[in-house]
């Protein structure tokens, strides 16, 4: 794998792993779905500017809505059910469930083949996916709401998990066959379409830009581009590693700030979690036997 897409994975892993610490108060008063809304618009009608005019065709229709509806499937799903399920599922307890998109990723992958051995080297990222999943339950702490909108919350995060794993996927194989501007340009529009749909039914929607301008949209936009480019390029076994890193940063940043008095079961957790989001991104022969398993 280029060294460009290295440093493009690390910078996205850094900046949502440090995104806690990044203020959020000038987006006060704007309804959440409107404002990612807006800032994917923003994003599609930019990338628009870019596109090339000639991947634009009627005969590519169904190439369109397909990155369209994957494109929801991986950022605009997620987006709505982690909204829904605030208060309900708290967001440690979120962070811990969406650790199971690597195993959605790799049995996707193994589901998808016609044949049998490539079935068989998907399923080898199995077991570190597992490991990694196995070390963040280890570290966080989980707490769920023992009523029934408790409990619908969580099936819609576990199927938003689903659905994530599945569309990267699918965006892999997608993506391919675009410009990144197009892609981008079809990724924020899409998204736009929907969340602000969506904010105009189950919200008091303001409709103003002043809550998009702000720091932390700005870290948000460039992580969508980092995002889309990477979904692009990278494998989607690999890929699906941050969802591993990222809180494994995170981790480590409280364990540095707070300084907790370390345990066996924190030090077994941290060393899985490690372990498990390592192998993913630097097994040799990840790169040779996703590509051929998503043929």
């Amino acid at each position: 794998m280029r060294w460009t897409l290295w440093i493009a994975f690390a910078v996205l892993c850094v900046l949502s792993g440090t995104s806690w610490a990044i203020p959020r108060e000038m987006s006060d008063g704007l309804p959440p779905l409107e404002q990612q809304g807006l800032l994917f618009g923003v994003i599609g009608l930019t990338a628009l500017l870019f596109a090339g005019r000639r991947a634009w065709s009627r005969s590519r229709g169904l190439q369109y809505a397909r990155l369209a509806a994957a494109a929801v499937g991986f950022f605009g799903v997620p987006i709505v059910v982690v909204e829904y399920a605030r208060g309900s599922v708290p967001a440690m307890s979120r962070s811990a469930l969406f650790a199971m998109v690597p195993v959605v990723v790799v049995l996707g992958i193994g589901a998808g083949d016609a044949i049998g051995r490539e079935e068989w080297s998907a399923r080898h990222f199995l077991v570190p996916a597992l490991a990694g999943l196995g070390g963040l339950l280890l570290l966080l702490p989980l707490d769920f709401s023992g009523s029934v909108r408790g409990w619908v919350m969580l099936a819609l995060v576990c199927a938003a998990v689903v659905v994530v794993g599945l569309a990267s996927v699918w965006l892999y194989r997608l993506l391919r066959g675009f410009g990144l501007a197009d892609a981008v340009a079809i990724v924020g529009l899409a998204n736009a379409v929907f969340l602000l749909g969506l904010s105009r039914v189950h919200e008091n929607a303001v409709w103003r830009w002043s809550g998009v301008v702000s720091i932390a949209s700005l870290v948000d936009v460039v992580e969508v581009l980092l995002i889309v480019g990477l979904l692009r390029e990278m494998p989607p076994a690999r890929f699906a590693a941050r969802y591993l890193v990222i809180p494994l940063l995170t981790i480590l940043e409280s364990f540095v700030l707070m300084r907790p008095e370390w345990t066996v079961r924190m030090g077994f957790g941290t060393v899985l979690l490690a372990a498990g989001a390592g192998t993913l991104l630097f097994w040799k022969g990840a790169e040779e036997e996703t590509v051929l398993s998503l043929r």
